[in-house]
């Protein structure tokens, strides 16, 4: 065999393995190294998360967000970090009589420490000081971070809306 034969019998092999071999086995370590990846747990917090807002309770919705948490509403505002979000939440509650309507159960995908939740959601709410009421309808779209302690928390999260 000369040295060109196997020089190109070498280069298809390689080819071969880049193509099929390689992208094969790590599909296979990361299906392996996903430790309790389980669509439940994102399930459950996701259900006390939006029980936490249909009771207005902001304490407790705060608690499912990391510290470093960032929201990119509707209205095109960034609202970054818990403390800013916890006032945020607590100025529109002060004003506001909300309603969480109804929710969609949330299609869930994980890979590793991340999850995305994506999900529908109806709400409305009253001015406290015009008694107007504004409805919304939309989609919301959450990145989850598994915690430390293997809790699920909300890292990133945005949402769309119409104003009905």
């Amino acid at each position: 065999m000369s040295n060109l034969n196997t020089s190109n019998m070498r280069m298809r092999m390689l080819e071969i393995a880049t193509k099929f071999l390689l992208p094969g086995l790590l599909l296979i370590n990361w299906a392996c190294a996903q430790p309790g990846s389980n669509p439940n747990e994102i399930r459950k917090a996701y259900e006390e998360y939006n029980g936490a807002f249909e009771k207005n309770d902001v304490d407790a919705i705060l608690s499912f967000y990391t510290d470093d948490a960032v929201r990119l509403p509707a209205d095109g505002s960034i609202v970054s970090g818990i403390k800013t979000i916890g006032d945020s939440m607590k100025v529109f509650r002060e004003q506001n009589d909300y309603v969480l309507d109804e929710y969609s159960p949330a299609e869930i995908q994980i890979s590793g420490d991340l999850a995305v939740t994506y999900s529908t959601f109806d709400e409305h709410w009253t001015s406290k000081a015009t008694g107007e009421t504004k409805r919304e309808v939309g989609r919301w779209l959450v990145v989850w971070a598994r915690q430390s302690d293997g809790s699920w928390k909300i890292s990133k999260e945005m949402w769309t809306a119409e104003q009905k």
